[in-house]
């Protein structure tokens, strides 16, 4: 180990600052050497502040914690097998709700299902919660539909008709048909027959017919573009026509002051007024 001697006062002041510096704090008044060296003592105390400040241990404490997800509490509606309640639709609210609430194990997951779940439903989910642990297999069992309830959908989907209905009404209602068969679907080509058969006469209808749709979402696309296109044109025609019958009603006014009666278009219809007649003599007239 190397001993260091510690310098007098006097050589490290003048290592530190150089000998002009220090002969100027020589000659300088006693107020400005203490008012020169506190300055030099305040710097010096910073930079050793910051030195150690950068030097010091990090505590995992101060560490920066990773973002963590919230669960988000949403609300869904019981599903008690009653007629009109779609148990396709409730389920995927279920699973939705189970996802944002971040509820990953099976036992929670079936509590949950259960939870909202009313009526016989909850009834049946009961008796099957201790011999289903899996939340899939427990919301996939048919139990708790209504009686029929695939043949009833299909029945409904088949019989379908826009009526006197808008056209996205009566496709929103296809649609929500369609989804309901996910447990034994039919085959689009039939899906395509079903909906152009519901729909009512006019240019959606014709315009399917005479192009070949593959999907019913590809007809669906279809009837939606041609009926755009219907009243589009429908809207224009009538600006047209609006804009000729003013330019007519504008153009046949009569001037101020002028009498109003049928404007003569040809030349034997005219009143010549300046015209004399031979035979009599009169203006007005001829013979």
């Amino acid at each position: 180990m190397v001993w260091v001697t510690p310098l007098p006062p006097g050589l490290k002041m003048a290592g530190i600052f150089g000998g002009d510096t220090l002969r100027s704090l020589a000659a300088a008044t006693p107020a400005e050497q203490v008012e020169r060296i506190e300055t030099v003592d305040t710097y010096e105390r910073g930079l050793i502040a910051h030195v150690q400040e950068l030097h010091a241990p990090v505590d995992p404490v101060d560490e920066m914690k990773p973002a963590q997800s919230k669960p988000l509490r949403l609300k869904v509606n019981a599903y008690e097998g009653k007629e009109g309640e779609n148990l396709l639709f409730w389920v995927r609210d279920v699973e939705l709700t189970m996802d944002a609430a971040l509820i990953s194990t099976e036992r929670l997951r079936v509590a949950f299902a259960v939870s909202n779940l009313g009526g016989r439903a909850k009834a049946w989910a009961y008796t099957r919660e201790a011999t289903t642990p899996d939340c899939e297999a427990l919301l996939s069992e048919p139990a708790f539909r209504p009686t029929n309830y695939e043949y009833r959908q299909r029945s409904r989907f088949l019989a379908c008709k826009q009526g006197k209905r808008e056209l996205h009404e009566y496709i929103q209602e296809m649609r929500v048909l369609a989804a309901s068969l996910v447990g034994n679907p039919l085959p689009e080509h039939i899906k395509v027959t079903v909906f152009m058969d519901g729909l009512k006469v006019g240019p959606s209808r014709t315009q399917l017919f005479c192009v070949h749709a593959n999907t019913m979402e590809d007809a669906i696309q279809i009837a939606l573009q041609e009926e755009y296109s219907h009243k589009q044109a429908r809207t224009l025609m009538s600006m047209r026509q609006g804009r000729n019958s003013s330019t007519v009603a504008m153009q046949g006014a009569p001037a101020a002051g002028a009498s109003i009666g049928p404007v003569p278009m040809e030349l034997g219809t005219a009143v010549q007024s300046s015209i004399r007649c031979y035979g009599c003599g009169k203006l007005g007239h001829m013979q």
